[in-house]
């Protein structure tokens, strides 16, 4: 990846870009700390309330630390997976609490469940490396970071519709980018020719890029673009000798289905927390939200890529997280 930097060759579509912790005046929120992921083990993501579980489940929740299955360290999403301990049978859980930040053993007893669909045999609770998950730099760990796939619904221009549900068994490295200024439009064309220029690096690693444009709720003069007007501005600002970028967008009014707009934890969309653009999310292959930023980052006057636009240094940043993702 770092050959990318040597290659972009391009110009940087903004004058005078400025530092952007969070994307907002408002105070950033860090979403899991490093202070809480440091004792290690795996971190409990979420806890599925549709899960065929007839012990233990009401004993645990997000953010507890699991150490322990069977007497056995963990340390992995795979070390928790489905096949150790949604057996039907007694499994045995050292865990620490988040809130009370004593250990306990926990006896559970669960099976996957369909509940989800199209998720195939969900699991009594979502887990993540608390060593893997706590790789993400701090300005990377906003509201979603440390959640799983939220609920969504976006139009793909070239067709299909997908939901949050539908973003789970592949690694994901999505842009949702905004018009309402020149400077945010400007600011997406800047990361759009650095992701077609990586993209064929993500896609070997099984990463799916989605550029995503949708209107934040702090965008209340211009109105989201459709399918052509999406088609015309890659046409206008992309790398014309390089593929384009697959493009999504909310859906209007007549594609709207509420019913369609679901994820796998709770209810509430994913638009409500995004707060400024461009935010840029890295899902890995279980649905788990490794990555979120918003708005440009500066880089550091002591980086190696210290002189890269804010906006290139954003999105390089998230490939590089992106390609290194296990």
């Amino acid at each position: 990846m770092k050959r990318l930097l040597s290659a972009l060759g391009l110009v940087s579509l903004i004058a005078g870009a400025t530092a952007c912790d969070g994307g907002s005046s408002s105070p950033p929120t860090v979403s899991v700390t490093s202070e809480e992921l440091a004792p290690g083990g795996v971190y409990i993501v979420y806890m599925n309330a549709s899960a065929d579980c007839s012990q233990g489940c009401n004993e645990l929740a997000k953010g507890d630390l699991i150490l322990e299955v069977d007497g056995q360290p963990v340390s992995t999403a795979t070390d928790t997976r489905n096949s150790k301990i949604a057996t039907g049978e007694p499994v045995k859980l050292k865990v620490l609490k988040k809130d009370t930040k004593e250990t306990k053993e926990v006896v559970l007893v669960a099976k996957p469940t369909d509940k989800l669909p199209p998720v195939k045999d969900a699991p009594p609770f979502w887990t993540v490396g608390a060593a893997a998950l706590d790789k993400a730099p701090e300005w990377a760990r906003r509201a979603h970071f440390g959640h799983v796939a939220p609920s969504i619904m976006l139009v793909n221009a070239d067709g299909g519709i997908l939901s949050g549900r539908d973003l789970v068994g592949k690694k994901r490295l999505i842009v949702f980018w905004d018009i309402a200024t020149r400077e945010e439009q400007a600011q997406a064309a800047d990361i759009m020719g650095v992701l077609q220029m990586a993209q064929a690096d993500l896609n070997a690693k099984n990463i799916d890029v989605m550029f995503t444009q949708i209107q934040f709720p702090s965008n209340t003069r211009q109105a989201p673009w459709n399918d052509s007007a999406l088609r015309e501005f890659q046409t206008n600002n992309g790398k014309s000798d390089m593929p384009p970028l697959p493009l999504y967008r909310f859906p209007n009014s007549t594609e709207y289905n509420a019913a369609k707009e679901v994820g796998l934890e709770g209810a509430t969309s994913y638009i409500q927390y995004l707060r400024a653009p461009p935010a840029i999310v890295v899902l890995d292959e279980n649905g788990v939200v490794r990555w979120h930023s918003e708005g440009v980052q500066t880089p550091p006057a002591d980086h190696v890529n210290a002189k890269v636009p804010p906006p290139q240094f954003t999105i390089i940043e998230a490939i590089e997280f992106a390609l290194a993702l296990q």
